[in-house]
């Protein structure tokens, strides 16, 4: 079997959701085709690419060597067909992606923006997925997140404006004999058994374990899970509790208590190509994106 751009793609995108199941209804498959095809990739590459588990699949170290190069042929050919689409007409709709509800809510109101203009929708488990379609030109624009304090300026053909910063919280059971404290110290968390979302590309869970040992402990992570209301029901049962985002599903047993000091911080961005549909545009849609997240600070 010959490799192909579609295996490529299959391998990041699994990569990127972290799970088979996940992947397959992407891609509109089913799981055992899918797992069938990832055999037939393995067999032709000469090992195996993913560590199987019941949290998921993630890359075997022969499998980071081969998704680093997939992604940069992706991006190659995609470059290309960006380069070549962009001779031609300009694109029937506006097209957002994202991760988190911003992308929806920020959708809705980009008619004020660009009337009579179709908005397409999509939205990602991963923001390094998201960055990565802007930049190949298959997004107009997206909603992404990181966890690290880089240079936003020297990302190639991309444009970026920083939305917000917010510090990631915990939450954990009502009755857990923290959670009547204003603050918790992640220091103060150190015999607790964690919840995670799998890694998403841009620094996640490497700056939480991080923090974690900066504060003097590493963690005991039984439970890796993509979906948040699983989470959340571990932590309802006193099962585990979990860094989260401000707007963590709280009540019927949960509540959601800040970090003290802020040892992780979450920074909300856009995403542009310079040479894009919405670059002119791109300061006034970033205040809209910054109006939705105030409003939605204000009802937490």
């Amino acid at each position: 079997m010959d490799l192909e751009l579609r295996h490529l793609r299959t391998l990041c995108l699994l990569a990127d959701t972290g799970s088979v199941t996940k992947a397959a209804a992407a891609l509109s498959t089913s799981q055992p085709a899918l797992t069938t095809q990832l055999q037939r990739i393995e067999r032709e590459v000469g090992g195996s690419l993913f560590h199987r588990g019941r949290a998921g699949v993630r890359p075997t170290e022969l499998g980071e060597f081969v998704l680093l190069r997939a992604r940069a042929v992706l991006l190659s050919m995609d470059d290309l067909l960006h380069d070549v689409s962009a001779r031609g007409a300009a694109p029937a709709a506006l097209r957002i992606g994202g991760v988190g509800p911003l992308t929806v809510e920020l959708s809705g109101r980009l008619p004020e923006i660009f009337p009579d203009v179709p908005v397409h929708v999509r939205t990602e488990y991963s923001p390094k997925l998201v960055t990565d379609l802007v930049r190949a030109g298959r997004l107009d624009l997206g909603t992404t997140i990181d966890y690290v304090d880089r240079d936003l300026t020297a990302d190639g053909p991309l444009a970026w404006a920083m939305l917000a910063v917010d510090p990631l919280h915990v939450a954990l059971w009502a009755d857990h004999p923290l959670a009547d404290r204003t603050y918790i110290r992640l220091a103060d968390l150190a015999e607790c058994p964690w919840a995670l979302t799998p890694p998403d590309g841009t620094g996640w869970p490497e700056c939480f374990y991080v923090a974690c040992r900066r504060a003097g402990f590493n963690p005991e992570v039984p439970y890796r899970l993509h979906d948040r209301s699983e989470i959340r029901d571990l932590i309802a049962d006193r099962r585990a509790v979990a860094p989260c985002q401000s707007d963590f599903d709280k009540g019927r047993g949960v509540v959601v208590r800040q970090l003290e000091g802020a040892p992780i911080q979450l920074r909300h961005l856009l995403v542009w190509r310079r040479d894009g549909a919405v670059h002119q545009a791109a300061d006034r849609i970033a205040r809209v994106a910054r109006e939705i997240i105030d409003h939605s600070a204000e009802k937490v």
